[in-house]
């Protein structure tokens, strides 16, 4: 059996370090993440928003991983830059799957990220 926790830390590691590739491997291609703003139904669509973001992403800092059989819910401070400059705690649950991420939603203040979604 598989630790959620240590998979969602691998996972965050390559995400602080802007390593899609490394990232990738920890994810089901049929993931559901739902945001604050959209929900994408595949992982793919999920990194192409991911890769979006971590253009503007100044410092990941992981805070925390709480993990519990098939769910782990991690805390992390995120620094961002212009369209969306601010310092932002962010929450989310995982659910994994064999191993993989296969759910996660996500919460946070929305607020400096608003005008990057509704400018569509």
């Amino acid at each position: 059996m598989h630790d959620a926790g240590k998979t969602l830390a691998a996972f965050y590691d390559g995400v602080a370090r802007k390593d899609i590739g490394a990232a990738r491997k920890y994810l089901d291609p049929n993931l559901i993440f739902v945001g604050l703003f959209e929900t994408y139904r595949s992982a793919e669509q999920y990194l192409t928003a991911l890769t979006g973001l971590l253009q503007i992403v100044r410092r990941l800092e992981v805070k925390t991983i709480i993990a519990q059989g098939e769910d782990a819910a991690i805390f992390f401070e995120l620094e961002t830059t212009a369209p969306a400059a601010a310092i932002t705690l962010v929450a989310e649950w995982h659910q994994f799957r064999d191993g993989k991420i296969v759910h996660v939603r996500s919460a946070f203040d929305g607020r400096p990220f608003e005008a990057m979604f509704t400018k569509k």
